[in-house]
């Protein structure tokens, strides 16, 4: 794997989640939209909980996609929920 958790949080407005990942000593922003939470599990909901019964789901689809150079302009790797069947 070639990152590695840190942490992950969702952002204050509840529309999307953050994970912190090292990738070799640098921090690699990872952002996951509500839409791929609220379908990770049933029933639909987007909150902590869900993102921390699901972090290593989305871990490794954030590895999956930094080592294919899959990262936005902006440095970040954003999960969306066509992302989860991938």
């Amino acid at each position: 794997m070639s990152l590695k958790l840190i942490s992950g949080m969702m952002k204050s407005s509840g529309e999307e989640a953050l994970l912190v990942m090292d990738a070799g000593g640098t921090n690699q922003m990872v952002v996951i939209d509500r839409q791929a939470l609220l379908e990770v599990g049933a029933p639909p909901h987007c909150d902590e909980s869900r993102l921390q019964e699901n972090i290593d789901l989305f871990s490794r689809i954030a590895c999956a996609k930094y080592d294919r150079g899959d990262v936005e302009r902006d440095g970040r790797i954003r999960i969306h929920a066509a992302d989860l069947g991938a």
